[in-house]
């Protein structure tokens, strides 16, 4: 037998064996076999790394080749964390700074339109209405194509709407570059889709925290990591997702930075978006956690677009 039918897994048939072999041995399918044979070995084999974990700095961090199952083409060395269970992806990594207009951003359904409003707005008004009171200032974080800031501002309980990005595409005066040091500090704070593309979320969190005044509220949306197949969570291979939380994680940049944090379903968890979606709460205030167990006690889902 040819020495390269010894690295397919031992669980195939003779036939898949001679199979591949031949394929190996054409020249025109042999850099198509060789590649799958150099994914099972590294899924099979995973290695580790002399890495460090963004979040909890732990230096037990596992590099292994996940390679999504409806789709090869997408295949990532991703690092596991031992320790906290942070899964990174940098070569998912997209340079959002390099786009150059609105239209570069994709127009989905759950994106807020001059016409519907969508997630964001969802997630403001499920906010305002934790919050309670008046006038509140209110910032959505990294929108993209979503004019949902419009939406927003016509809530008769907000003051006022920023809008905080890396870039500004959206041409308004009430732009904050969150890469820049600013005074401003608001109520409520709208990050949906976000986090799971931050690169360095150890350093990215504390800039994200510091916009909230001092009883203000962060509402997050994202998948949270539930230990299952990695080669069958499509969320992780989406592009420019280069984060994938563990409650574990989540809960370590929360104690970290001096926040209380919290977990609910959206509705759209049970349609669309699939079960590991969820609404991240953070703030540093024990009674805006007990604002969040009430608006929750008469409410089975956080409500999306």
């Amino acid at each position: 037998m040819p020495i390269f039918a010894s690295l397919v897994i031992p669980s195939v048939s003779r036939v898949r064996i001679r199979r591949v072999a031949r394929g190996l041995l054409s020249g025109q399918t042999r850099p198509r076999y060789l590649a799958a044979v150099g994914i099972r070995v590294r899924r099979a084999r995973p290695v580790r790394v002399d890495g460090t974990c963004s979040i909890c700095l732990s230096t037990s961090v596992e590099a292994r080749q996940v390679t999504y199952v409806k789709n090869t083409k997408k295949s990532f060395l991703v690092q596991i964390c031992q320790q906290c269970g942070y899964i990174a992806n940098p070569e998912n990594f997209n340079d959002y700074t390099k786009y150059k207009a609105l239209t570069q951003f994709p127009l989905t359904a759950r994106v807020g339109t001059d016409e519907q409003p969508g997630r964001e707005f969802s997630m403001a008004k499920m906010g305002v209405r934790i919050l309670g009171g008046r006038s509140l200032d209110v910032m959505i974080f990294g929108p993209g194509r979503s004019v949902d800031y419009k939406h927003v501002k016509a809530l008769r309980q907000v003051g006022s709407v920023r809008i905080g990005d890396i870039v500004e595409l959206h041409d308004q005066p009430d732009f904050v570059n969150v890469l820049e040091e600013t005074d401003l500090r608001f109520d409520l704070v709208i990050a949906s889709e976000v986090i799971e593309h931050f690169t360095d979320p150890g350093n990215d969190f504390p800039r994200l925290f510091k916009l909230l005044k001092k009883d203000g509220l962060l509402v997050c949306s994202t998948n949270i990591y539930d230990g299952g197949d990695l080669s069958k969570h499509a969320y992780l291979y989406a592009y420019g997702h280069t984060s994938y939380y563990t409650p574990r994680a989540i809960e370590r940049l929360a104690s970290d930075n001096g926040m209380h944090f919290d977990f609910r379903v959206p509705v759209v968890s049970t349609t669309l978006a699939g079960p590991r979606k969820r609404y991240v709460f953070f703030t540093r205030s024990t009674d805006r956690l007990t604002d969040i167990s009430r608006y929750f006690g008469s409410h089975r889902f956080a409500p999306s677009e």
